[in-house]
């Protein structure tokens, strides 16, 4: 029997001190190899009894979330409270090299476990936190949760349509997003403990993640237009024309984002409608050209799909390079051609010898795959096991150095990335001192560069003014080659032979055929790291098809799994699995890069956006496989708290939300609100109750929010530790929200023409190694003398000839 390859994080030992939806980062990192303990509290994790469960499993009441979140772990039973479950924790922070903790602020100090406390006796232990605002700043010790994260972070705001209250997305995206986080700025994090000898606490804020990640409707955009993006369907404000059109029976998404691709859709319409008009030079350019004529193109877009199905518009729209996509549900993407093709659904034995579909792989490497490590355990299964270890030996290069430096000092990036999903990456490397360069074509320019001023139109396209290429963009070196001319080609191969790693996102084979495929740049350089990031990865049936974030929302179920009941599709409005792929992509190239420190050599990382996606609602999808039916759509209701929603108040579309987690804080409410009733009511005297009566208790409690203020509906609830949260937009989140400004998250950027700009963080929350963006605004080829002449050392001759020819194009806007 073949055995199987190694796996990228086999020499690592995890704790893990976190329950619900947070596991995923636990998750992600047994996945890839790493011996996660899950410590459990006497009577196991609260998350094992959640809803819904596995109807045909082994025995009763199991929950298909923990299920999912916790396969490949190790779990042992320990009572924080006691002497001896603090001296066993101890012990097992020993020989560990993480911990992974999602307890409020000042949890584990109250009880000796403290991270400078651990670290005195482990001096290379990270401790990572997830918390719902950080460990410091006013609103430290304000209680949360997915709802209220989603509400403070901004992101509610953008999701729906304005007809409906704010809604968050389904599967606990905020609480997912920011274990993925957690997950990549942990290895961050090690790959400097190993190098400097020092770990390091991350400080991981939930409400930062959420604002980072909506960053496309975020503070640099509102700073330009001064327009408060809302809740708008399913059309998105930055992208004409683009939202779910109606088909004969059912609908499709689009999105157009490219000029090319207008131009591919008119003549489309042209030929099936007749309609001459849609072909006028009045539509043609950027995205902001079409603005005026949104509601006049919907017309003509949906004369053409009305004449289609679904699948006849999808397969035909990307014939023709269109970015068409079906809205799935569990039960069609499960049964999707493409993800069969790539065997992306596994056979996972969930409990000892029961196994069970599941979600497969986020990312693909080469030489250290993804797979499932073992079962979820019962709880307490490894109490009895010895856990002592070896002394490890670093997996990277002394470097005594090291403690002063970005956490990612001395790794050098090539870039070649559009949009969010790659830049967003190459950005938060940057931002940890690795050096990145952006490869870029004057042809072909990021669509981020076709940017028009909405105050001053007449300037035209301004492609070092976008605020979107500042968020995803700021900090790197530019360069400008022509890669069709075989020169650049040879310069760039030059480049990467210096380099440790490439990150792209360019269309499925459009590398190969410069001659700038993998398999040609490891031949030159075999410690390479590449990682290529695109909608449906490199191989299968559809793997040469258009995307864009907003249609693998669609593609992958999201859409419809998100968002209240009498919603068929749900959207954002900051195009998700963009920066959900860019935080896994940091966490799969730091896995491949550990891979390589150990003398494993390079590797390629197929990173589909589509699978990626999936994976990050895998618990809600393994419902179908569990019990044969579609998932139900909850809005912002849970199965276990209620109330949980989103409740009006004073002013025009403000919001706060109220998650009331147990009967504790029940009663606690109760008697914020002053309605001693509501306790006694045999409706609410309870959670089974109150989950049955959900709609009469929404509505008093809506009844009464009304005639409050958000901010004080929330201080008044998180005085009596309930959890709460305004519902936040971007002019809050700059000059209302006292927690951000505290922490400086919102970060001021030296820009080369607008003197200061200001721009979403970056979540990491590396303490000890705290990134700096230090430049934004850059033209085209702005760094273009200093990596050919300084880096690559080419002569002036060498020079004068690759400019004059085009090949290095020159400096300019």
């Amino acid at each position: 029997m073949e055995s199987p390859q190694p796996c990228a994080l086999h020499n690592r030992r995890v704790l893990e001190l976190a329950d619900g939806a947070s596991a995923y980062c636990g998750k992600l990192l047994a996945d890839m190899g790493a011996d996660v303990i899950k410590i459990e509290p006497p009577g196991g994790s609260a998350s094992r009894s959640h809803p819904p469960f596995w109807e045909a499993g082994p025995v009763a009441e199991m929950s298909v979330e923990f299920l999912y979140l916790n396969t490949g772990k190790r779990s042992v039973v320990l009572d924080l409270d006691s002497a001896a479950g603090q001296e066993r924790f101890r012990e097992l922070a020993r020989s560990a090299d993480l911990v992974v903790e999602a307890q409020p602020p000042g949890h584990l100090e109250a009880r000796g476990l403290g991270f400078e406390s651990l670290r005195e006796e482990n001096p290379r232990l990270v401790l990572a936190s997830i918390t719902g605002f950080g460990q410091t700043g006013p609103h430290r010790d304000h209680l949360s949760s997915d709802l209220v994260a989603s509400a403070m972070g901004g992101a509610m705001k953008v999701i729906g349509d304005p007809e409906d209250p704010p809604v968050r997305l389904a599967g606990a995206q905020a609480d997912i997003c920011s274990s993925a986080c957690a997950a990549a700025a942990s290895l961050v994090a090690l790959r400097h403990a190993d190098r400097s000898g020092r770990g390091q606490h991350v400080d991981v804020s939930m409400q930062e993640v959420v604002t980072a990640f909506s960053s496309i409707c975020g503070v640099g955009r509102w700073l330009e237009d001064g327009i408060i993006q809302n809740r708008a369907g399913t059309g998105l404000s930055a992208s004409v024309p683009s939202r779910a059109y109606p088909c004969r029976d059912g609908s499709i998404y689009l999105m157009v984002n490219r000029p090319a691709h207008w131009k591919a859709l008119a003549q489309w319409i042209h030929e099936v409608t007749g309609n001459e008009e849609v072909l006028l030079d009045i539509f043609d350019g950027p995205s902001s050209s079409r603005l005026p004529y949104r509601d006049l193109l919907d017309i003509f877009i949906e004369d053409l799909t009305r004449q289609l199905d679904p699948l006849s518009a999808y397969h035909e729209g990307q014939r023709r390079h269109i970015a068409f996509t079906p809205a799935n549900t569990a039960s069609s993407v499960i049964e999707d051609e493409h993800l069969k093709a790539r065997d992306f659904f596994v056979e996972a034995e969930v409990t000892a010898g029961n196994p069970l579909r599941v979600p497969g792989a986020p990312y693909r490497h080469s030489e250290t795959p993804w797979r499932v490590q073992g079962p979820a355990p019962g709880v307490g299964e490894h109490d009895a096991e010895d856990f002592s270890r070896p002394v490890r030996e670093p997996s990277w290069p002394a470097d005594p150095g090291a403690a002063g430096q970005g956490a990612l000092a001395g790794l050098r990036v090539v870039e070649f990335g559009a949009g969010m999903a790659v830049p967003w990456l190459g950005r938060f490397m940057a931002w940890c001192g690795a050096e990145v360069i952006k490869v870029e074509s004057r042809a072909y320019p990021d669509v981020t560069r076709l940017y028009v001023p909405p105050r001053e139109p007449e300037l035209g396209i301004q492609p070092q003014l976008s605020p979107w290429f500042t968020d995803w963009n700021a900090g790197k070196r530019f360069v400008s080659l022509d890669l069709r001319q075989p020169e650049a080609v040879a310069l760039c191969e030059r480049l990467i032979g210096r380099s440790d790693a490439v990150i792209a996102n360019y269309s499925t084979g459009v590398l190969d055929k410069l001659g700038l495929g993998y398999e040609t740049l490891s031949a030159a350089n075999p410690e390479l790291v590449m990682l290529s990031s695109n909608g449906y990865g490199n191989s299968g049936p559809h793997a040469s098809h258009v995307t864009w974030g907003p249609n693998i929302e669609a593609l992958s179920g999201l859409s419809t799994l998100s968002g209240f009941p009498h919603r068929d599709c749900t959207m954002t409005h900051f195009a998700y699995p963009d920066p959900l792929c860019a935080l896994h992509g940091l966490f799969a190239l730091m896995c491949a890069l550990e891979h390589r420190a150990r003398g494993g050599g390079g590797q390629y990382i197929d990173l589909s956006q589509f699978e990626t996606t999936l994976a990050s609602i895998g618990h809600v999808v393994t419902q179908r496989f569990a019990n044969g039916r579609e998932p139900e759509r909850l809005g912002n209701r849970s199965r276990h708290a209620a109330p949980h929603g989103c409740f009006p108040c004073q002013g025009e579309d403000r919001w706060c939300v109220i998650a009331v987690e147990n009967d504790a804080q029940w009663q606690a409410f109760c008697q914020a609100l002053k309605q001693p009733g509501w306790e006694q009511d045999a409706r609410f005297a309870s959670l089974e109750a109150r989950l049955d009566h959900a709609d009469e208790l929404d509505a008093l409690i809506s009844e009464w929010s009304a005639e409050r203020v958000d901010y004080e509906v929330m201080e008044l609830l998180q005085a009596a530790r309930v959890p709460a949260g305004v519902v936040q937009h971007t002019e809050d989140l700059l000059e209302r929200d006292p927690q951000h400004a505290a922490r400086g998250f919102l970060e001021k950027i030296p820009h080369v023409k607008k003197g200061t700009v200001i721009a979403s963080g970056v979540p990491l929350g590396l303490t000890e190694t705290p990134g700096r963006t230090a430049h934004a605004g850059e033209a085209i080829g702005q760094d273009n003398e200093y990596v050919f002449r300084e880096l690559l050392g080419l002569s002036e001759a060498e020079w004068s000839e690759a400019t004059e020819r085009g090949a290095i194009e020159r400096d300019g806007n």
